[in-house]
């Protein structure tokens, strides 16, 4: 894999450390979707307990798998099957460390077949399998890079997101990134801050391993087991998700150019990039095309990988073209992203994207009518605080005998506050959803990291669209379990 440079890295810097282009708000995006009552609760995917009830979960996933606790969860549907790549994962409590700085891969994957709509009220939650060896004492089995190209995959390395292109499936790596406050983003004075095994600004800035880390693509022969044919990602798409509009229903023509790659430069610090280039030439990033903002008729404006990175002769010159981020936020403050997932909700008729802003455990969602954009404003789906604590999140003050995941980073007696992360939409359960008045409406379900719980959690959202959007006929389907 090819390293980044110590050149490339003040390239970066430069680009980060530079004002963002004056933008107007976007015009003619549609008005953001409503969330109807809260985001709830459907199920703990993962754990042996129920952090909530102290009740076992439906994939006791210590028992059948040696996985005590886990985040993030990329989902990747292929073949029939849903994947989901899930991050830094324990064996137990007590092999969990934190302060080395390389330990073998360490990442895991759950499968699914199940395609009935979860309830949680039938006590299988999404009938989740995790991968794992076989013998008297199981363990899971992480997805590993094979081959001549090493890529670490260890603490803090993880998959971001896949997608299934021509019959292949593919996954991306987020790598040789240390989780040292960013020194080109202030240390925000907060109790959510994620623990980090290293100090402030102890980032090392080497070709080896740096703030920015790089991003590799590769691709799997054997449903995600091992992963070859590695490939290093254009500058700026270090934390990619993808989209292939051909396994969905409904998609305009016109949009159906072929996989689009979403990806930041900064984690929880950037608005996304985009790129698409056919499925069959994925593995070619010469052959990705690049969104520069869209001309007066709304049109995207694409450019070729050397328009997009410029001369390889002045690196040090790079700076994002015009118009690159898919959406201009009002302020800096919303330039947060951090995890994505962006699908296509048929019954909204619209591209929906969900995220999650820095590490104040919000999780937000705009939608839009082109992968390009024009995106809505936000709407919140979740956040790590008020009626959700004790019940998603742990409270600094505590919550009684539910468990404390990081006794280690207690701070003046606080506990780790929970946060909310990672919020990736489980495509194969959105259903439509209306209401009196015939409001267009859907019902998603997604997948949140909890940070304290550290654990996924499967949660259900009812979403509608404002009065300008009455329900098509076949559209009319009560929400109901």
């Amino acid at each position: 894999m090819p390293m980044i440079s110590t050149r490339q890295l003040l390239t970066l810097v430069v680009f980060l450390a530079w004002p963002a282009h004056p933008a107007a708000a976007d015009s003619g995006a549609p008005a953001p979707p409503v969330l109807v009552g809260m985001s709830e609760k459907v199920c703990q995917l993962t754990g042996e307990i129920d952090w909530e009830t102290g009740q076992p979960t439906a994939a006791r996933t210590m028992t059948n798998a040696g996985l005590e606790a886990t985040d993030v969860g990329s989902p990747v549907e292929h073949e029939g099957k849903l994947f989901l790549l899930f991050g830094d994962t324990w064996p137990s409590p007590n092999e969990a460390s934190f302060a080395a700085a390389e330990i073998p891969p360490d990442d895991a994957v759950g499968v699914i077949q199940r395609r009935k709509i979860p309830t949680g009220k039938d006590g299988k939650c999404l009938e989740m399998e995790i991968r794992h060896s076989s013998g008297e004492k199981k363990k899971f089995t992480p997805p590993t890079i094979v081959g001549p190209t090493h890529v670490k995959q260890g603490m803090f390395d993880v998959p971001t997101g896949g997608i299934s292109a021509a019959g292949k499936f593919f996954a991306f790596f987020w790598t040789n990134h240390c989780m040292s406050p960013n020194p080109l983003k202030p240390l925000p004075a907060s109790p959510l801050l994620r623990p980090t095994p290293v100090a402030k600004n102890d980032c090392p800035e080497t070709d080896d391993r740096n703030s920015l880390g790089t991003a590799v693509m590769a691709q799997s022969e054997d449903e995600g087991r091992t992963f070859d044919h590695v490939v290093a990602l254009p500058t700026g798409f270090n934390t990619p998700v993808a989209v292939n509009p051909a396994l969905e229903s409904e998609v305009p023509r016109e949009q159906r150019l072929g996989v689009f790659i979403f990806a930041g430069p900064r984690y929880r610090a950037s608005v996304p990039y985009l790129a698409y280039v056919p499925p069959e030439s994925l593995s070619d990033t010469n052959a990705w095309r690049f969104f520069a903002g869209r001309n007066a008729e709304g049109k995207p404006k694409w450019l070729t990988r050397s328009q997009w990175q410029g001369a390889p002769a002045a690196p040090a010159d790079w700076r994002p073209p015009q118009g690159a981020e898919v959406f201009s936020p009002d302020s800096d403050k919303e330039r947060c992203i951090g995890e994505l997932s962006v699908s296509w909700n048929r019954p909204l008729h619209k591209w929906l994207m969900a995220y999650n802003c820095e590490d104040s455990g919000i999780i937000e969602a705009r939608i839009a009518d082109a992968p390009w954009g024009p995106w809505s404003n936000p709407v919140r789906l979740l956040s790590s605080d008020g009626q959700y604590l004790c019940h998603l999140f742990m409270r600094p003050e505590g919550c009684g005998t539910q468990r404390d995941y990081w006794p280690m980073f207690k701070r003046e007696g606080k506990l780790v506050h929970g946060v909310a992360y990672a919020p990736f939409i489980l495509n194969r359960y959105t259903r439509p959803a209306t209401e009196d008045g015939g409001y267009r409406g859907t019902i998603v379900y997604w997948i949140v990291s909890t940070w304290n719980p550290y654990q996924v959690i499967l949660m259900r959202s009812h979403l509608r669209l404002d009065d300008n959007s009455r329900t098509r006929p076949h559209d009319r389907i009560v929400a109901n379990d």
